[in-house]
């Protein structure tokens, strides 16, 4: 099974994936219940760690001293996506978003 890759952002500059531009995912109001994702991605399984200083790719502050790589097995993000759905209303795949709300992870 191919893996889908969230919110690697070219901002990021990693080689291993690129989404585009968080500008072009950054939108007014999310169909989706946020915090319920958010739970969803805060549980996925850890792939990677890398002791790397996390800036905020909009304002520039510091939002942590590392970043992990995790994975429901489809899907992989980085561990700092559930922040910029939290604060920028970042757009997502609707079928990430189907999967979710089927998933207990997430209840």
């Amino acid at each position: 099974m191919n893996r889908i890759y969230l919110g690697f952002f070219s901002e990021f500059n990693l080689s291993m994936a690129d989404n585009g531009s968080i500008k072009n995912f950054i939108i007014d109001r999310v169909d989706y219940d946020k915090y319920r994702i958010i739970r969803y991605l805060k549980n996925g399984r850890e792939e990677a760690v890398c002791p790397k200083v996390v800036y905020d790719l909009i304002n520039n502050t510091i939002i942590s001293t590392s970043f992990s790589v995790l994975s429901d097995g489809e899907y992989v993000w980085r561990n700092d996506l559930e922040y910029y759905v939290k604060n920028y209303n970042i757009k997502l795949p609707d079928d990430f978003i189907r999967k979710i709300y089927k998933s207990a992870a997430a209840k």
